[in-house]
């Protein structure tokens, strides 16, 4: 057995080079499209960063020191673009910068821009000739405000704007402060007072496993301490800061259109030891710019319902949904103000109960993300449900207004910039900018949009157009936006016209498009389509008509770029070379192939640059499984055939440059009806895994006798399910997993079953079970302080003491400081090390009459 620690290895040079290999640009428009702020994300920071002292508490990450978020991402440099001919301006920053993304004015004039020292977070503000000055004796709390929040009730629309908010004056910035009249931290507390005790005295209901929850009465002080603030207005011109109320936690905070109100979110006792901090009970109100509270809107409880909040999905059963509805105050449903009026809030609010759930109704949509990207959450669908548009104007002490009603439900709501008509969305999961939905286990229910003119009372609405998304290449598109003042966006008009953007999915692969389309008549007229050997999307209009555009264009030849393109003319705005010339020279295609029952599924397959037709190579399998219900969805062709490639992070596709073929991101469908598709997760992914390795062993390009397996997350639970109960692999690697099913006894991905509803497959899913069957090499990688609910460090830990105490080969390799997915430049490098030292060993140098290796005694290293 070999234990201890080791110092940071790294990979070949081949790799290195890549990973010091810049990023793609990414521009952020102004408001007026005559400059774009382009900023450089710090790709790989110094484990140092990671180091920096971090609380863990009430489901997030402090860092003490700075009063923000531990772990946060940062940009390097911040360049302004002078539009159309794309000339730099250089920006004046602060020595060895860590700046957020920059914000523009209303009127395109000023930014503004965070940057994150030793000991405070920065407030920044700029203009278009790249000048630059600090508002002095400032320092920023974004401990609420820099953690994102929406409104209030279901986390709907009008999400907050962050701890920096522009008003409509164009010179003043709302702002989350640190209190300069705050205190020091609560002392650690060395001795306790007495034991930490929680009971319950019956009625209680299961919660999902989040991680970095209050514990004790202390943890509820410091917590408390560092997230509140003090809310203050700063003028940009004279760095005078007016406070605003008095200090309190913020969950968020919203200005009117006109600057004189804010819609406040404040968060307040009791705290909760099972829920994360925005599922505390809070105040809404309404405030004026001194701070006096003119118009109370809601007090909302402990959010404990819905599988956020953990437990059974009150969706699935009727009376729990029409429960959860009714414990959503009123006037908190996508509260948010109207941007054409001076102050104006509006909400929906439902009409009547809930309509009974059906299985036609109760699809679920994807509960994680793969490769470290985090947990995102589920799609649903649902039977279309009464509801009417609600306003209530300033002062706010009259009685609501029913702005227009729906009898087909309003599952979404957007704007036009014209201020009086919005778009609705009826019966599916949401329409707007995640339109053209479906592909695999996502949201299959169709929508409606319907156009209403909220100057009209009683307006039935106009059906535009119908969506469903299981038919994905019918896809009409998403209405193109702009930003209005107050934060908002709003649809683009011109005249009758909107534009309507789209991947634009096919049989052959994505063909972005950009659309006029005609409200009055329903006509559409195609502005532009990316052709065959390109990859071009559109990503603002320069022009009130949309004859001129700024897109993004990309090849797999041709790096991405930014370009203004009028008609067939193209103007580039960026001009960043290949960052990555030796991903040229590997091969990658689509290749399609079926599952011995029929399926149709489909892989990227990745061959080294020096590869030779005929030879058969050592072959890594990465993939992630996802629950689907219908089998047909599998055989859309989804993404673009036309995109660059370029590798970063502990990506699978660095096995093509040591000699491997990659079978990277093969579907793994786990096929069945929602409820009880896990029944057969086994079955199904060892039917996926066999097809996979079927088609390339059949093309002659992989040698089916040293074939490796690995995922991140659900795809680590995949792999060591495989290594469990099959013999297809020869090595494998899991990323942050979690093998024993028993740690999330209330649920997982998209399980939503307890354990005690569906014992067996939770222990049949559960490779911590078969660990005396796992006897291929197994290299477990997890960070150390993993944030996502349900692969907690000691999934990892004690998988790795079953396997080792019934005799497998395996290793586990904790990371420092790293999250469920990983960032420090250090471990970037020594993750990539472990992967290729670890694959070369059992799978590329591996002979048949290869011994397994005895267990032996001694320090850790090679």
């Amino acid at each position: 057995m070999l234990f201890g620690s080791d110092t940071y290895q790294k990979p070949p040079k081949v790799i290195l080079d890549l990973l010091n290999s810049p990023g793609a640009p990414a521009l952020a428009l102004s408001p007026t499209r005559d400059f774009a702020l382009q900023a450089r994300p710090v790709r790989y920071p110094p484990i140092a960063e990671l180091a920096q002292p971090m609380l863990r508490m009430a489901g997030m990450r402090i860092n003490p020191k700075t009063n923000g978020l531990h772990n946060v991402t940062f940009n390097s440099t911040l360049t302004l673009r002078k539009l159309p001919e794309g000339t730099e301006i250089k920006v004046a920053l602060p020595p060895n910068p860590k700046l957020s993304p920059g914000r523009w004015s209303p009127d395109g004039k000023h930014f503004s821009f965070t940057n994150t020292t030793a000991n405070a977070i920065e407030l920044w503000v700029g203009d278009t000739t790249g000048a630059t000055h600090k508002i002095a004796n400032l320092r920023l709390n974004e401990v609420m405000g820099g953690a994102g929040g929406g409104a209030p009730g279901r986390g709907g629309a009008g999400a907050t704007g962050g701890p920096v908010q522009w008003l409509s004056d164009n010179r003043s910035l709302l702002v989350f402060t640190v209190s300069a009249t705050r205190g020091p931290a609560p002392p650690d507390e060395l001795v306790p007072e007495g034991p930490h005790i929680q009971e319950s005295l019956g009625g209680g209901k299961g919660v999902v496993t989040h991680e970095d929850m209050l514990t004790n009465p202390h943890d509820e002080k410091v917590w408390e301490y560092y997230a509140t603030a003090q809310l203050a207005i700063v003028d940009t011109v004279t760095g005078k800061s007016t406070n605003i109320g008095t200090p309190a936690i913020y969950e968020s905070a919203r200005p009117s259109p006109d600057g004189k109100y804010i819609i406040v979110t404040a968060i307040h006792h009791p705290f909760s030891y099972l829920y994360q901090a925005r599922q505390f009970p809070k105040e809404v109100d309404v405030w004026d710019r001194t701070g006096a509270k003119v118009h109370h809107i809601a007090s909302i409880p402990m959010a404990t319902g819905g599988r956020g909040g953990g437990g059974p999905d009150p969706t699935d059963d009727p009376a729990a949904q029409a429960a959860a509805e009714a414990a959503i105050p009123r006037g908190t449903q996508n509260l948010e103000w109207r941007f054409n009026e001076p102050a104006t809030l509006m909400w929906q609010e439902p009409l009547g109960p809930p309509p009974a759930r059906t299985n036609a109704t109760a699809n679920n949509g994807d509960a994680a993300s793969g490769n470290g990207r985090g947990r995102g959450g589920r799609g649903r669908g649902g039977a279309a449900r009464p509801a009417h548009l609600l306003a209530l104007k300033a002062p706010f002490n009259g009685t609501p207004a029913e702005v227009f009603k729906s009898e087909t439900g309003l599952n979404g709501l957007s704007w036009f910039e014209n201020g009086h008509w919005v778009l609705t969305d009826a019966g599916g999961g949401g329409f707007g900018r995640g339109g053209g939905g479906g592909g695999r286990g996502g949201n299959r229910t169709p929508t409606q949009a319907k156009l209403f003119d909220l100057d009209k009372p009683g307006d039935p609405g106009k059906v535009l157009w119908t969506r469903n998304p299981a038919e994905r290449y019918s896809d009409v598109g998403r209405p193109m936006e702009k930003p209005m003042p107050g934060g908002m966006r709003a649809i683009i008009l011109d005249g009758d016209n909107i534009f309507m953007q789209s991947n634009g999915p096919s049989p052959t692969g994505d063909h972005p498009f950009l659309n006029r389309y005609n409200l009055t008549t329903g006509q559409t007229e195609q502005i532009f389509k990316s052709d065959d050997m390109h990859n071009e999307t559109v990503d603002a209009l320069m022009d009130a008509h949309g004859t001129k555009l700024l897109t993004r264009r990309e090849s797999p030849t041709e790096p991405p770029n930014y370009y203004l393109r009028s008609g067939a003319t193209l103007t580039a705005v960026t001009h960043e070379p290949d960052p990555q010339p030796i991903m040229r020279q590997v091969k990658k295609m689509r290749v399609d192939y079926k599952r011995s029952d029929g399926v149709a599924l489909n892989m990227t397959l990745y061959l080294p640059p020096d590869y030779k037709e005929g030879t058969r190579l050592p072959a890594v399998l990465w993939a992630y499984p996802r629950e689907v219900e219908d089998a047909d969805s599998l055989a859309t062709v989804t993404g673009s055939t036309q995109t660059f490639t370029t590798v970063g992070g502990y990506s699978e596709i660095f096995f093509a440059l040591d000699g491997y073929a990659v079978m990277d991101n093969a579907a793994f469908p786990v096929i069945g009806e929602p409820r009880t598709v896990n029944d057969h997760f086994v079955e199904e992914i060892t039917k996926d895994a066999e097809a996979a390795i079927k088609k390339c062993d059949e093309m002659g390009v992989i040698d089916p006798n040293r074939v490796g397996v690995g995922g991140h997350s659900y795809g680590a639970f995949m792999t060591d399910n495989l290594l469990a109960h099959t013999t297809l692999f020869k090595a494998g690697i899991a990323e942050s997993g979690a093998p024993n099913r028993t740690l999330t006894p209330f649920g997982f991905q998209n399980e939503r079953r307890t354990i005690w509803e569906a014992r067996d497959t939770y222990l049949a899913m559960s490779p911590f079970m078969f660990a005396d069957k796992v006897k291929t090499p197994l290299l477990l990688i997890h960070g150390e302080a993993d944030d996502n609910d349900g692969t907690f460090p000691i999934q990892s830990e004690r998988f790795y003491e079953a396997v080792r105490g019934n005799g497998g080969t395996v290793r586990l390799v904790f990371l420092p400081y790293e999250a469920h997915g990983y960032r420090a430049r250090e471990t970037i490098e020594h993750v990539n090390w472990e992967k290729l030292t670890w694959f070369d060993k059992y799978v590329k140098n591996w002979k048949p009459s290869t011994a397994t290796p005895t267990s032996t005694e001694g320090n850790h290293g090679r």
